[in-house]
């Protein structure tokens, strides 16, 4: 019994592992969810600001075309938001990049696009390669507001 221990440990002993580069989904990718929420709080925000639980909304309805044209009937026939959302991790990472890069500033419980954000999206390709976002977030402008986002949020209770 003691030389089948010893024999696992010496083969064992031989085995390495190879860290290999593996692609991560755009969508996951910190810059990606910025520019995202850059657009966001540009084209679908109030005051250029949003809470947190809202940008989670709109990242979630960005995902798929059945949320927009869902989210698009709730404005066109003024309804109340009546769904539940994912929140997503990678929002999170991202605010906090972007708020260390200078792009958000941090306003109690509210997210501002900053003058550094503003100069950035202006500069990039961000509304030319985010273009069917860029469509749509101009749709929804600013109807949905932080009320309509907190009255949701309340059933969830």
């Amino acid at each position: 019994m003691d030389r089948v221990v010893s024999f696992g440990v010496i083969l064992m002993s031989r085995i390495t592992f190879k860290r290999k580069p593996m692609p991560i989904y755009a969508g996951f990718r910190p810059l990606f969810k910025i520019c995202q929420i850059l657009l966001i709080l540009d084209l679908a925000s109030r005051a250029k600001s949003s809470s947190l639980i809202r940008l989670h909304l709109f990242v979630w309805i960005l995902k798929d075309d059945q949320r927009k044209e869902m989210l698009l009937n709730i404005v066109k026939e003024k309804l109340e938001i009546p769904i539940v959302w994912g929140i997503e991790p990678s929002v999170n990472f991202a605010l906090q990049f972007a708020i260390a890069e200078g792009f958000i500033i941090k306003s109690g419980v509210s997210y501002k696009l900053s003058p550094v954000g503003m100069h950035f999206l202006k500069n990039s390709n961000a509304y030319d390669l985010f273009s069917d976002e860029t469509i749509f977030l101009n749709k929804i402008g600013s109807k949905i507001t932080e009320k309509m986002v907190d009255t949701a949020t309340n059933l969830w209770k």
